[in-house]
């Protein structure tokens, strides 16, 4: 068995709002119950998940922000294969949370009407991982999410995902990740490409250098078909690549990534050992020319994180004092307004953290 409360209260200076003001609401984050038996394991309760590179599976609770990520869910797991393991998944999230202590009624997926209480995050599905080929383990999914209601104007039907995720070691210094998926379902046809390839840079090993070169692409619904074409993220509504972008998703539901063509560099390294720097330069395609300006061209995406040790062992042999910075711009494109190209989005963030 496993618990954790979580509370978050927040000041925002312009406009004045006191809606997460402190005290605000206590969260049970996690409160699971383990059971093992022979080759099943059943993990039921509120918990957190993580599949892959969080494209499909990261986010139960997308609308609270960083808050909670988990999912009120039911996992159980089968080990009786070499080298495999093969989860079973029911999940269903209030968009309300029924147990929240001095509760504030807050809507934590995105729901847009009616009794929130009615709302939820639902669906399910296997998904398997297999490690029998030593430098080609993969990944394999079926996921269904069952009718949304978050976004009324949004395609409702079922949604059935299927897809496969690869990880090669090509060679010593260099690995990929490859992961394509396609969903189905009444008038619905749509898919995604995650691919990456990150080179680990030899005379940089001390630094923990690695150079990456990616591909990330979302469908967009063609307004002249009568199928929904546009990717649906399932429970991978968070910020992924960027924490600026993300709100460009926002009027379609907290974070709903799609019609999306991006290709990008990354770049990491530790140049000194309690610091890591994580660089990302990309440029951002609107496969369908949806958006306000018309045109495909989101706009030029920078990005920069720095993690950082402040001091270790302050007060005790386990604290820590440590925290990130983080920047992003985003030069917007003819997607958008000539308004809006004039005015180039930034983000900033800079936090510190003290565990023990």
């Amino acid at each position: 068995m496993k618990a954790r409360l979580v509370n978050e209260f927040r000041t925002y200076l312009d406009p004045d709002n006191d809606s997460w003001d402190s005290l605000d609401e206590i969260v049970i984050d996690n409160l699971f119950f383990d059971w093992k038996k022979s080759d099943w394991t059943l993990r039921f309760g509120r918990q957190d998940l993580i599949y892959g590179t969080g494209k499909l599976i990261l986010d139960g609770t997308p609308k609270d922000g960083s808050r909670t990520i988990y999912f009120d869910a039911v996992k159980l797991t089968y080990s009786g294969f070499a080298d495999t393991t093969v989860d079973f998944l029911l999940l269903h999230t209030q968009a309300q949370d029924p147990l929240a202590m001095h509760t504030q009624d807050r809507d934590i997926v995105g729901f847009t009407g009616g009794n929130a209480f009615d709302g939820a995050e639902t669906g399910g599905g296997v998904y398997v991982k297999n490690k029998s080929i030593e430098k080609l383990p993969f990944e394999a999914y079926y996921l269904i999410k069952t009718h949304e209601q978050d976004v009324s104007f949004l395609n409702n039907n079922d949604r059935h995902t299927v897809g496969t995720r690869l990880m090669p070691t090509l060679t010593t210094h260099l690995k990929g990740n490859l992961e394509a998926a396609y969903q189905v379902g009444d008038d619905i046809s749509a898919f995604m490409i995650d691919a990456k390839a990150v080179l680990f840079i030899e005379a940089l090993a001390a630094q923990k250098a690695r150079l990456g070169l990616g591909w990330y692409y979302l469908s967009g619904d063609d307004p002249d078909t009568s199928k929904d074409e546009g990717w649906n993220p399932l429970w991978a509504r968070w910020p992924q690549y960027s924490e600026l972008y993300v709100y460009a998703y926002d009027t379609d539901g907290a974070g709903r990534w799609s019609n999306l063509n991006m290709p990008y560099i990354d770049f990491s390294i530790s140049p000194l050992k309690k610091l890591k720097i994580n660089l990302l330069l990309g440029y951002m395609w609107a496969p369908e020319d949806n958006g306000a300006g018309g045109g495909h061209d989101r706009g030029l995406l920078i990005t920069c994180k720095n993690n950082f040790t402040l001091k270790e062992k302050l007060f005790t042999q386990k604290d820590k004092l440590s925290g990130h910075l983080l920047f992003e711009f985003m030069e917007p494109g003819n997607y958008y307004t000539d308004d809006q190209q004039d005015h180039t989005a930034s983000f900033l963030r800079a936090e510190l953290i003290y565990s023990f």
